[in-house]
């Protein structure tokens, strides 16, 4: 069986060294030119250790697509660094070449050194047992026709060189702004590999359920794959995950399969590989990290098991649908996290499993906040054992952090996540997500242009170093509580500035003016002090925390009593086929 094609570019400008390092790329192929072409590479290391787990493989072959004299040297880079030569063999043309899987950690590599040039290869191996894999590949979009087009085609292609595949994988298309013509996408027929299926506006979490309900509906998926609509992959990537599921062992035949996202403006940047979450905040496993670097590709070998894997790529096992029920109904954010750590028995997550995407901070908007702190809140209820203390205090310190930033609409959006998961199942169960939107959306605020923003500060803002936020010491807690009970006069008429996409509060501390600017448009909010407002939404954030404090554990209660019912078909069904939409 192939395990994986050796892939030597991909459709990310600047990603090149993610596959090979060294040589000299000809298009389409690797010529070392007599020196070394390394392919200690994200997309193209093979992690023997991970291969030995879940798969029970013991060796592996290398099959390599050259023409030429060469050698090949097989390397080990072990967990503390050091990298052990393992084998060396004299090649001529295509050549086959046996790795025995050495002991431990870490993952094995080969580098090529001679006269030649390479236009690809695999991984294979003979694992003791295959299993018949079918993916429903669930695409959820909403007016983003040109980014599924070009995923289709990327499909389409693939089908296109080997048949198989059309058996092996079929493909919805989950349409919530119902602009796509059934006819087709950009000269792709429906009805081949793909279909259409116009769905309400129900968010990503809606699009996602609606997939897993008619893949589930089908009855002959054995993983159901759900990805975004705006990343960018190989359709080798596809085949590499098809191929870890026909050969996990039995212990981990339930295993879902996740992938890492890295960013499509930093294209060798990893976001996150996996994520963690506490009852208080969401964390990114390795985020940030420069996949080009063998540390760091040591440190995905030895990541820690993820609670949740986000689906902008993430195929789980169809008997989840069956057994556990369809997602939350969130609309966004927070469902693939609520039912990963529900549904998913354990992720399995590789270098080389991986998609780019858009860095969040670009989409970030405002209205947001209420999903995010509703949705952590219904999660945190749901899925850890946090109690009432640290779930009362998340949203007094976000809400005081609104106070802050002086974005009083998004502190008024953080009171109303409040009360709405307070309700508790009743809310979820009567509440329709397309109507719900349309309320919050109305709260977004307007951006000034790049022009008035430069005005303000006398030319073009320099936005300070944002690095990822830490959680603040009880001190900096102290001094954001305190500014928000202090008079108007003793605030600096400077006019602070911090990343609409990341905003800081240590940006915005005793400032009467505020902007919050986008780093992409160089449009921005500008927010001023407003001590009427500040003081009715002090009032607020008070009525929040004591809320949550002594009414925590029923609230915690009632959501685990109605989980199934609101995750219930018919719960998605009163939403999915509204009479009159």
């Amino acid at each position: 069986m192939k395990l994986f094609d050796i892939t030597l570019n991909g459709p990310a400008d600047g990603a090149e060294e993610l596959f090979v390092k060294g040589g000299e790329n000809t298009g389409g192929a690797i010529a070392p030119c007599g020196g070394t072409a390394s392919f200690e590479t994200y997309f193209n290391l093979l992690p023997h250790a991970k291969y030995r787990e879940y798969c029970g493989l013991d060796s592996a072959e290398l099959h390599l697509d050259a023409e030429g004299i060469y050698a090949v040297k097989f390397y080990h880079r072990k967990p503390n660094g050091e990298k052990v030569c393992l084998a060396e063999h004299p090649c001529s043309g295509r050549c086959a070449l046996p790795l025995p899987f050495p002991e431990g950690g870490g993952y094995t590599f080969f580098e090529v050194t001679g006269n030649c040039t390479i236009s690809g290869g695999s991984w294979q191996a003979r694992p003791k047992n295959t299993r018949r894999v079918k993916m429903a590949v669930v695409i959820c979009t909403y007016r983003r026709e040109q980014y599924v087009a070009a995923n289709l085609a990327r499909i389409a292609d693939g089908i296109a060189q080997d048949g198989i595949w059309k058996e092996r994988l079929h493909v919805y298309v989950i349409d919530n702004a119902g602009t796509l013509d059934k006819s087709g996408i950009c000269g792709l027929p429906e009805g081949g590999f793909f279909e259409i299926v116009k769905n309400r506006n129900l968010g990503g979490s809606g699009g996602f359920a609606r997939g897993m309900y008619e893949a589930d509906g089908d009855g002959t998926f054995t993983h159901i794959l759900l990805m975004d609509d705006d990343v960018s992959f190989d359709f080798a990537l596809l085949k590499r995950t098809w191929s870890l599921l026909s050969c996990l062992t039995e212990e981990h035949s339930d295993a879902a399969v996740g992938g890492a996202m890295l960013v499509m403006e930093r294209p060798c940047v990893q976001h996150e590989f996996g994520g963690k979450f506490d009852g208080l905040i969401f964390r990114s496993v390795n985020g940030g990290l420069d996949m080009r670097e063998a540390a760091n590709l040591l440190r995905n070998e030895r990541a820690p098991r993820p609670d949740y894997n986000a689906w902008w790529y993430c195929c789980m096992p169809a008997s989840c649908v069956r057994e556990y029920g369809l997602p939350m109904p969130f609309f966004i954010k927070g469902d693939d996290v609520e039912y990963g750590m529900r549904a998913a028995k354990e992720f399995i997550l590789s270098s080389g499993i991986a998609v780019w995407h858009r860095s969040f901070a670009a989409k970030y908007t405002g209205t947001l906040e209420y999903y995010i702190k509703r949705n952590g809140a219904a999660v945190a209820a749901l899925r850890t054992n946090s109690g009432a203390f640290k779930a009362a205090v998340r949203y007094a310190y976000f809400m005081f952090k609104s106070l802050t930033l002086k974005n009083y609409d998004c502190a008024e959006l953080i009171f109303r996540a409040y009360r709405d998961f307070a309700a508790g199942p009743e809310f979820f169960l009567s509440a329709d997500s397309a109507d719900l939107n349309r309320e919050i959306s109305a709260h977004a605020q307007p951006f000034v242009p790049r022009e008035e923003i430069e005005k303000i500060f006398g030319g073009k803002p320099e936005l300070p170093v944002v690095k990822r936020e830490k959680r603040h010491s009880l001190a900096a807690c102290f001094l954001m509580f305190l500014e928000n009970y202090l008079p108007a006069f003793m605030f600096s008429k400077k006019t602070g500035l911090t990343d609409a996409g990341a905003p800081r509060a240590y940006d915005c501390f005793m400032k009467k003016t505020v902007v919050h600017l986008d780093r992409e448009s160089g449009r921005g909010l500008v927010l001023k002090l407003d001590a009427k407002r500040r003081r009715k939404l002090r009032r607020a954030a008070y009525r929040a925390f004591f809320g949550i404090l002594f009414g925590y554990r029923r609230i915690k209660k009632s959501y685990r009593s109605g989980e199934r019912e609101m995750c219930s078909r018919e719960n998605w069904e009163r939403m999915f086929f509204k009479e009159d939409e």
